[in-house]
């Protein structure tokens, strides 16, 4: 009985710590790309394209970035190197990295 317990209890734990970190990744990629505290010249544009969201950006392409308006090669490295900071990066599939 105590041997169920502790079983129960570790796999309770694991739940909730993946339930945990499952939630963090959806705060943290619906967040406003204005967390990212990206330059205004880079900010506009990705509005512009109706990218507002962290989760709209991760998904994007360093060449969909490109193809943006205003947006050159300068500010597409300066977008992957704020996404890096917080463990992000462009081309990235949501749903398996809420699942990591």
């Amino acid at each position: 009985m105590v041997r169920l317990s502790f079983l129960i209890l570790k796999n309770m734990h694991d739940f909730f710590y993946f339930d945990e970190r499952r939630m963090h990744w959806e705060k943290l990629l619906s967040a406003s790309i204005i967390v990212l505290d990206l330059p205004m010249r880079i900010a506009y544009p990705l509005d512009d394209a109706k990218i507002r969201k962290i989760k709209d950006l991760v998904v994007k392409s360093r060449n969909d970035l490109l193809k943006i308006n205003r947006l050159g090669v300068k500010a597409v490295d300066e977008i992957e190197h704020c996404l890096d900071r917080i463990g992000l990066s462009l081309g990235m599939d949501i749903k398996k990295a809420a699942d990591y």
